[in-house]
C-alpha cells in the first residue's frame, strides 16, 4: 500500500512510523524544513518539504499511485484542501483532521459527504468520547468495544487492597466467562498463563461479553460504582463535548463545568442542557471547596493548560475525589502525571492517531487498539475460509508467543473461547498480540496463511 501523510507532528509521525514498520510505501509531506529533516533521519520513509495543498508537491509525492492520503497538519483548511485534491487524482481513501466546529457540526448534512472526504476526525470529540467511556465505567482506566459494541475490553488497576492482588489467574472464579488477555507490569506487557500471579500495581485487561461485564467484575471481586457527580474543568470544545455525549446517553449524572473565561462560560451555558456552568479559576482552592468538588465521583481536567490540568487534578484528589482524569497536549509528560497521582491521562494527539490507524488498516483488519507501552495491539479481524486456524479446536492451533484469542463474535453471539472452542469461517475474532507476533497472528486467519 502506498500512503501519503501530510503533516509530521505527533499524529503524522505516529501514523508514518506504524505504516513504515509494516513495510508500506510511505511518503511524508511537511512544510517545516527542520521537522522534515528530523523525520528523514528517524523514519524509513520518503520526505518532501512543501505544502500538501500544492498539486505539484502531491504529484512529486506520487499521488496518482497513492492508495491513501492522511492530512493531519495544524490547519483545518490545508487538511481539507489536500484531501479534496487527492480525491481528484483518484485516491481511494482520504482522512482529514479538522478541529473547527464550523466545518464539522453542520445540522443538515454530513461534512464527509459534502466534501468527499472519507473520514473527518475531530481530536476534541475523540478525546471526549474516550473520557465518557470512563465516566460510564468508573472502575476502569480504559474501555474499548469490539464487534459493534458486543465485546468489551476493560483495563483495571490492581491496587494493594484489591481481592485480585496475589492471586493465581486459574484460581479466579470463572463462572462468568471472561479472559484476562494481557497484563502490564513495570512498563512490560505480557500474555498471562493460568498459573501466573496477579500483583498489586499490575494493569490487567479483561475481555467479556459487554452485557456480562458488570457481573464478571462482581465475580472477581471488583466493585463497580456509578458516577453520579462529575466536575469538568474547562468549558472549551472537549468539556462541552463531554457534557453533550453524557446528555445524549441520558446518563443520570450531575455535571458542573468550571470555565475561567466569562464569555466562553456564557456560551457553554447556552449549549448544554442540564450541566451547570460556573465562571471561575480551577486552581482556586476556595472555589473548588465552595463548589463541593470533594464530593464529586470524578474530576475531569480538560482546559488548554497542561499545568492547570495537573494542579487542579491534584487539588481535587486531595479534597477527596476518588478518580481524576486529565487531558495533556504534551504526551511526554503523561507518565509523570500518572506517577504523581492523576488516575487517567489522555493525549488528544495520540488518541487521534489511534483513531485514524483503526480506520486505515487493510480490509480484513476491522479495528486496532494500541495497548501499553510496547505497541501491543488488540486486533479485530475476520477468519477467512481456508485459513490455517479455521475448523480446528483452539488447543490444536499453534498461537505465536505473545498472542491470545480474547473473544469470538459469530452473528449475534459472543463466545469467550477455551481450548475446545472451534473457529468458523466468517467469525469476527478479537486477538491480543505483542507487536512482533502480529503478522504471525494474521497468517493464522487470513487468506489461507498467505499474504
Amino acid at each position: 500500500m502506498k500512503a501519503i501523510i501530510i503533516g509530521a507532528g505527533k499524529v503524522g509521525f505516529s501514523i508514518a512510523q506504524l505504516l513504515s514498520s509494516e513495510e508500506h510505501d510511505v511518503v511524508v509531506i511537511e512544510q517545516d524544513e527542520e521537522r522534515s529533516q528530523i523525520i528523514d533521519q528517524v523514519l524509513d520513509v520518503k520526505v518532501i518539504n512543501g505544502s500538501g495543498a500544492s498539486w505539484r508537491v502531491l504529484e512529486n509525492a506520487g499521488v496518482r499511485q497513492a492508495d491513501m492520503v492522511v492530512a493531519v497538519t495544524e490547519l483545518d483548511e490545508l487538511n481539507m484542501i489536500s484531501c479534496l485534491l487527492a480525491k481528484q487524482y483518484g485516491v481511494k481513501t482520504t482522512v482529514a483532521r479538522v478541529r473547527s466546529t464550523d466545518y464539522v457540526e453542520t445540522p443538515y448534512f454530513s461534512p464527509e459527504s459534502l466534501l468527499g472526504i472519507d473520514l473527518i476526525i475531530n481530536p476534541e470529540r475523540v478525546t471526549a468520547m474516550e473520557i465518557a467511556k470512563i465516566v460510564m465505567n468508573p472502575v476502569a482506566l480504559n474501555v474499548e468495544y469490539y464487534s459493534q459494541g458486543r465485546v468489551q475490553l476493560m483495563e483495571l488497576l490492581v491496587d494493594e487492597n484489591s481481592p485480585l492482588a496475589g492471586v493465581k489467574i486459574n484460581t479466579l472464579d470463572s463462572s462468568n466467562k471472561y479472559n484476562i488477555v494481557a497484563v502490564t507490569r513495570k512498563h512490560r506487557t505480557i500474555v498471562p498463563r493460568g498459573d501466573d500471579i496477579v500483583y498489586a500495581g499490575d494493569h490487567i485487561y479483561i475481555m467479556a461479553n459487554t452485557d456480562n461485564m458488570q457481573e464478571v467484575l462482581r465475580t472477581i471481586g471488583v466493585q463497580q460504582r456509578k458516577a453520579e457527580h462529575i466536575i469538568v474543568l474547562g468549558g472549551g470544545r472537549t468539556g462541552y463535548y463531554i457534557a453533550q455525549i453524557l446528555e445524549e446517553k441520558r446518563q443520570p449524572v450531575k455535571i458542573k463545568i468550571i470555565e475561567k473565561d466569562p464569555k466562553r462560560a456564557r456560551e457553554v451555558s447556552h449549549l448544554v442542557q442540564n450541566a451547570m456552568v460556573i465562571n471561575g479559576d480551577g486552581s482556586d482552592l476556595d472555589l473548588l471547596e465552595s463548589e463541593n468538588v470533594g464530593q464529586a465521583d470524578i474530576y475531569i481536567a480538560v482546559s488548554n493548560d497542561d499545568k492547570l490540568n495537573l494542579l487542579s487534578s491534584l487539588i481535587a484528589r486531595n479534597l477527596g475525589v476518588p478518580k481524576t482524569i486529565a487531558k495533556v497536549k504534551r504526551s511526554d509528560i503523561m507518565p509523570l502525571m500518572q506517577q504523581v497521582g492523576v488516575d487517567v491521562v489522555f493525549s488528544p494527539r495520540l488518541l487521534t492517531a489511534g483513531a485514524i490507524l483503526k480506520y486505515i488498516r487493510r480490509g480484513d483488519i476491522i479495528s486496532v487498539t494500541v495497548l501499553g507501552e510496547e505497541r501491543a495491539e488488540m486486533i479485530e479481524l475476520i477468519a477467512q475460509p481456508g485459513s490455517i486456524a479455521v475448523n480446528k479446536e483452539l488447543y490444536k492451533v499453534k498461537f505465536p508467543r505473545g498472542a491470545v484469542l480474547g473473544a469470538i463474535s459469530r452473528g449475534d453471539t459472543v463466545i469467550i473461547p477455551n481450548g475446545s472452542s472451534v473457529i468458523r469461517a466468517g467469525d469476527r475474532l478479537i486477538v491480543f498480540s505483542i507487536f512482533n507476533s502480529i503478522h504471525k497472528v494474521e497468517k493464522l486467519f487470513i487468506n489461507g496463511g498467505k499474504h
